[in-house]
Parts: C-alpha cells; sequence; structure tokens
C-alpha cells in the first residue's frame, strides 16, 4: 500500500501520539526532526510521562561504550582514539549505533579528541576532559574537569572542581548512578592508593540535587598501613569497594576486603565472609584475579580469572548471609569455543571478556571477537543466538576493544536538569 500523506495529515493528533509513546528512543530522536508539531509533541511533559508508562511494556536498551586499545609493554594503549557508542534494543535484538566523538564536538567546546567516556547509567553519561583545563577551574595547574552528558539531547553539565583530592582522575575509580524517576544522579570518585597514616578524604560524592561535592569519613582499618581498591560499584543504593589491605606488621601478606559505604548516613562497613569465600582465604590460595562487578536484576556479581588454572568464572554475591557461590565456569578452550576467538589469544593477563548485567541475565562479550553470549542467571541456560557488536574487524593481531556497559533506561530530550 503506497504511503498517503493526506491520509496520515488526518490522523488526530492524540492517536499519534499514543503510536509515538510506544517507540524506542532513538526512532523518538529522529522522528524529533520529522516536523515542528511532533518536535513539540514528543518534548511534552505530558508525553514524556505517557512515553514512561508505555516504556515498560517493552524492554530497554544495553548501551556499550568501545575504545580500539592495543597491549604495549604488558599495558593497555589506545591505539587511534577511535570510539563507538552501541545501543541494543533487546526485545529487537537490532543494533544503532554512534560516534560520541562526533556528539560531543557540538556539545563541548573542545577538541573531541580531549574527552573520555568514563561511566553510564540511566541514560546519561559521566564525561572526563583527559587534557588539564587551568581556565576552567580555581586550581592553577588546572583539573581533570568531569561533565554528565545526555547524549539523546545532546546537553551537558559541568561538574564543579572536587575539593580536598587529587586533580588527576587517571588513577582514581568513578561510580556514576541515575535516578531516573527522581532526575537525579550521584557521582562517587575515590583514590585506588590510599595510605591510612596520612589520608583523610577516602571518596569524594557529588550529589545533583544539592549540587556540591561532599567528602565521606575516613576509612578505618585496625593495623592496616596502606590500601589499594581494585574494583568499585554501586548496589541498592550502596558503595561496594574490594581492596588489598597492607598490615603495619612486617612480614604479613596483603588481605582482601569487601567494604561498603552508606554516603547518606556516612558509614563504613566491612563484611566479613565465611571461610572459604574467594574474597578471603580461596583467592590468595589458587592466585585469581578479580575482574568486575556486575548488578543484574537485586544481585550482585562477581568476574574471576583463576591464572594458574586458566579458569574464568562468575560469582554471585550473597551479601545477607555473607557468601559467595560459582554461576559460571569456562575454560580457555570453552572460551575459544563460545566466542570465536583465534587460540594465540591469552587470557587472565587483562581483561578479555566484560559482562553486562540486565534483567535476570548476564551478557558476556569478547574484546576480541566481538562476539555475545547471554547466561539465565535463573536457568542457567546460555544462549549464544545474539548479534555481534557492530563494530570494525580488528586489523592487527595485538588488538582488542576496551569495553564498558550498562543496561540504561534512556530519558527523554528535556528530563537532564
Amino acid at each position: 500500500m503506497a504511503f498517503n500523506g493526506e491520509l496520515w495529515n488526518q490522523i488526530p493528533l492524540e492517536v499519534i501520539e499514543q503510536i509515538l509513546s510506544f517507540l524506542p528512543m532513538p526512532d523518538l530522536c529522529r522522528y524529533c526532526t520529522t516536523c515542528k508539531t511532533w518536535n513539540g509533541l514528543i518534548n511534552n511533559p505530558a508525553f514524556i510521562v505517557l512515553h514512561v508508562r508505555n516504556r515498560n511494556k517493552h524492554s530497554p536498551f544495553i548501551a556499550i561504550h568501545s575504545i580500539t586499545t592495543s597491549i604495549q609493554n604488558r599495558c593497555r594503549v589506545y591505539i587511534d582514539g577511535s570510539q563507538v557508542l552501541c545501543f541494543l534494543d533487546i526485545s529487537s535484538k537490532k543494533w544503532y549505533s554512534m560516534k560520541p566523538r562526533d556528539a560531543l564536538q557540538t556539545s563541548f567546546l573542545f577538541d573531541p579528541q580531549s574527552f573520555e567516556i568514563v561511566a553510564m547509567d540511566g541514560g546519561l553519561v559521566l564525561v572526563k576532559v583527559s587534557e588539564r583545563a587551568p581556565k576552567l577551574c580555581h586550581h592553577g595547574s588546572g583539573c581533570r574537569q568531569l561533565y554528565v552528558w545526555n547524549p539523546i539531547k545532546d546537553t551537558k553539565i559541568k561538574l564543579p572542581c572536587v575539593p580536598n583530592h587529587s586533580h588527576d582522575h587517571s588513577s582514581s575509580l568513578i561510580n556514576f548512578v541515575v535516578d531516573d524517576i527522581g532526575e537525579t544522579f550521584k557521582v562517587f570518585i575515590m583514590k585506588r592508593y590510599l595510605d591510612s597514616r596520612y589520608e583523610e578524604v577516602v571518596v569524594g560524592i557529588y550529589d545533583s540535587v544539592m549540587k556540591e561535592w561532599k567528602a565521606s569519613s575516613k576509612l578505618e582499618m585496625n593495623n592496616v598501613k596502606t590500601c589499594f581498591i581494585t574494583q568499585s560499584i554501586v548496589f541498592q543504593n550502596l558503595l561496594y569497594i574490594y581492596c588489598e589491605v597492607t598490615n603495619l606488621n612486617p612480614g604479613l601478606h596483603a588481605d582482601y576486603e569487601l567494604w561498603r559505604y552508606n554516603d547518606v548516613a556516612d558509614i563504613w562497613e566491612r563484611l566479613n565472609f565465611v571461610e572459604g569465600c574467594f574474597v578471603e582465604g580461596d583467592f590468595l590460595i589458587n592466585y585469581g584475579v578479580i575482574e568486575q562487578f556486575i548488578v543484574s536484576g537485586e544481585s550482585l556479581f562477581v568476574t574471576y580469572w583463576r591464572v594458574f588454572r586458566n579458569i574464568f568464572e562468575v560469582h554471585e554475591i550473597d551479601i545477607q548471609n555473607r557468601a559467595t557461590k560459582v554461576l559460571l565456569t569456562w575454560t580457555t578452550t570453552q572460551i575459544i569455543k563460545n566466542f570465536d576467538i583465534d587460540v594465540n589469544v591469552r587470557f587472565g593477563t587483562h581483561s578479555n571478556i566484560y559482562v553486562i548485567g540486565f534483567n535476570k541475565s548476564l551478557m558476556l562479550m569478547s574484546n576480541s571477537s566481538r562476539n555475545i553470549v547471554i547466561f539465565d542467571v535463573e536457568t542457567k541456560k546460555t544462549n549464544f543466538e545474539w548479534p555481534q557488536l557492530p563494530l570494525r574487524k580488528l586489523r592487527v593481531e595485538n588488538e582488542s576493544y576496551s569495553l564498558m556497559g550498562k543496561q540504561m533506561d534512556f530519558l527523554l530530550p528535556g528530563t537532564l536538569k
């Protein structure tokens, strides 16, 4: 049937509004440019409420940020600065993609090559200026500025300088959490290396409601000399950190501890796990590498490489009972087969499998082959029928993709305040 423009123009605006309210976010952004009437309708607060109600009837998106990297002298380096931001519609298994640096060029007054995406949540992106900008802050040497960017509306919010904290965020851990209902967000930034004898500030917290930074209380560890934070995540509104601590007594080896922080009450708590869990004993006996924390549904997970045994595992962390259990175990042979990876690829030294939680499943991706595997944490079933990440084929043998991703409920244009 041929398209009849006159017939389409006769459709009541209320009917068009209902139809548009069920569309995915990328389509809505495209339809904003159709005409002034549709642009005004989609940006109307009443339509935003309607879309939020109807979007629950279809799955959200998964956003994945990728940078091409290479391993040189055992260190990961950026090759050409190429970046891609991909969006996967979970229900239709359809990919959308954009080059974030092209979009940043219109939002920011700087060379887009100087920006780096460091975190994502709730349809917003946390961006860091990778070059010092002394004219933009009160520090003489300049800070590496942080911005919150809405890629849908292409707008940004500049965060104030982090007080009482390192000017160089390159060695810091940064967490970002968005409340898309209240249209608020928080940023947590912490130094990886702490000396208990000198360090007073552990975490800097930015609250978009208060529009200012506050500092956490000191993390008090008995008889601890230094602490190195390896991983962190915000889970159920609390900040969890996994760290390696060294005792003041000479000759003692390092211990590995899991802590959580309540920023509202400003309280630190060490989580003492039962004997035999990887967080304490098993970690040291078998020598493994904690790679990544993941949240899926109401559960917390962690990926774990047993380096000497060439085994990749996914553990579920039972916070309430202070216990862990292994949900998934893959040998190197299984990884090569599951992700269609060359047999010469080395595992365990650097992160090669990236994991994203969504609904009650885990999405596992290879940073070399771009293949995707879905693991259902309830049924323990594995699904290989998912489309490959829409990234270019790697040109050099030691190239890979540095991946970062999140399940996202995209904010409509106008929702970033």
